[in-house]
This record gives structure tokens, sequence and C-alpha cells, in this order.
């Protein structure tokens, strides 16, 4: 059977599993100062007086960006794990026990949770929910192993806006790239990044664009934490011109390869987003609606 014809959570498996030995190194994650802050940040817009939880779960882990890096801020105590991915839990228990951290994983299904009832203090998720085909189904879940009282955090889901605002600045940028090479008649060294890969794992790569099921409305994340019987539900957003900066340079650095780059690039990207970040969070958040930022925090507490 060839990729296309699998149901949708196979293809989340199928990718999921090819992604597990890169995921890291393509989206930046590291487990050191920068993503510990940029972990907490996102935590404390949800928990702004940064409480500790014990006994946590990550739901959909990957690699462990959330997960390990909340653990070395000090915010969690007893780390667990599920993904639909074995190869996503393995790497997150590697990664953890890399880093001294024990965590127990599980590969699971996310609308399934192999765990009782009101067994967790926290349930996390980190680019996750819009990857569910059934979010009631998930939400319910989230509610159910957590115990009266504990916390849901949900970050960096898209919304709606913020995601077509993006793609505007990476369909630029590639047209940007493409006039830049056929200028200077370098359209042959635009890098391929499956041209290396054997015909099945091009298969697995190219399920990328299957995989994000949904994009959402802060509203909408909202809704389905209540409707799940969520109380105290609050949604934050961030990221705008960060993101546009974001998209941008990942989209060039795909085409060009990040071989081809001067050495300094990946320093000089990240000072410039850090900035934007800043000037977003500072300035823009008071005066654009939240809607219209790319990335949506969700939080709601387990009536006791």
């Amino acid at each position: 059977m060839s990729a296309a014809e699998l149901d949708i959570k196979t293809k989340q498996i199928v990718y999921h599993d090819w992604e597990s030995g890169h995921y890291d190194d393509k989206w930046s994650i590291s487990f050191d100062e920068r993503c510990i802050d940029y972990a907490l940040g996102r935590y404390l817009k949800a928990v702004p007086d940064g409480r500790r939880y014990e006994r946590v779960l990550e739901v959909g882990c990957g690699t462990g960006f959330f997960l390990l890096n909340l653990a070395q801020a000090g915010v969690i105590g007893e780390a667990h794990c599920t993904d639909i991915s074995e190869g996503m839990v393995d790497v997150c228990v590697m990664n953890g026990a890399r880093l001294g951290i024990d965590v127990e994983g599980r590969v699971a299904d996310a609308e399934r949770l192999p765990y009782g009832d009101a067994e967790f203090d926290l349930v996390i998720g980190h680019a996750v929910v819009h990857h569910l085909p059934d979010l009631e189904q998930a939400f319910a879940e989230f509610l159910r192993v957590l115990k009266p009282g504990g916390r849901l955090v949900i970050a960096g889901e898209p919304t709606r806006i913020g995601d077509r605002i993006a793609n505007q600045f990476k369909r630029a940028a590639r047209i940007g790239v493409k006039t830049a090479a056929a200028v200077l008649g370098a359209e042959r060294v635009l890098a391929d990044p499956f041209a290396a890969l054997p015909p099945e794992e091009r298969e697995a790569a190219a399920l990328e664009t299957e995989v994000d099921l949904h994009i959402f409305q802060p509203e909408d994340l909202e809704r389905l934490a209540r409707g799940a019987g969520f109380g105290e539900v609050r949604t934050e957003t961030e990221e705008l011109t960060a993101n546009w900066f974001g998209w941008t340079t990942r989209t060039v650095e795909a085409m060009v390869g990040e071989d081809r780059l001067p050495a300094r690039y990946p320093w000089y990207a990240y000072r410039v987003w850090s900035k934007l970040f800043a000037f977003d969070d500072r300035v823009l958040s008071k005066v654009v609606p939240k809607g219209v930022f790319y990335n949506a925090i969700l939080t709601g507490v387990k009536p006791s």
C-alpha cells in the first residue's frame, strides 16, 4: 500500500516515525538555555504564577521539547509522555536520559490514553492538537486523566488568520528565491530536500502536507475545552512579525540549503527573530487583535 492510501492515523505514524530521526535539527530544538527560556515563557503565559506540578503527562510529545525543557526549568516533577509515533517516544525518552531526566513513555493515541482516571496534576501539549482527528474525544481524554483541580496547557497551535498570513510570506519567499536563482543562472543549485532519500522515505516525507488537520481561532480552542468540561478556560496568542520573519527564513533555508548559507546566518536569524518576538509581545499585542497572531496557547482547569 502506498503512503497516499493509508488512513490518517497511520499517515501520522509513518510521517512522524520518519521525522523522529531529524526532527530536532529541522526545528532547531535544543535543551539548553535558549529553548528552556522559550518553553518556560509559553508555560508562564498559561500559568502566570509559575507553579510546579508534580505528576505531568505530555500528549503528542515529539522528541520532548516542551516536557524536557519545562522539567529543566523546574516547573514539573514526574514526567510521562505519549505519542502515536513510537519513534518520537523513543527519542523523547532518550533525550530525557541524556539530560538526567527519567521519562516514562508510552506509544498511544491521544483519543485513547492508556491511563486511569485522575492520574495527573498537569496535562501538556505543544503543536499537537492540530494533528488530532477527533478533537472532542481527545479533549475528553485530557480531562479524564487529570485530577480534580488539575490543569491543561496546550501551546503552539496555529491560528486561522495567522496561518493564512504566514502562507503569503512563504509564497513570497519561494518566488524571491526562484527569481534570484534565475537571474544568477543558479536554478540547478537550489536544494531538493528529498533528492537523496530512497523512494519509501520520499513517500513518508511527502506526508508532511497531510498530517496538519486543523487551524483554529482562539475561541475554537476555548469552545473545545469548555465543551469537554474544563473551567477557567483562557487563551493567549503570540508571534506576529516574528512569525513572518521565521517562516520566510525557514523557506529560504529549505530552498537554498543550510550548507550554502553563511556560517553566522543561524545566529543572525535567531537574533532578529528574538527582537521581533519581543516587539510583538510588548507592543503589538496591545493593539493588534489576538486572532491575527500565529500561535495560540490554551489553558483550563478540571473542576474540583
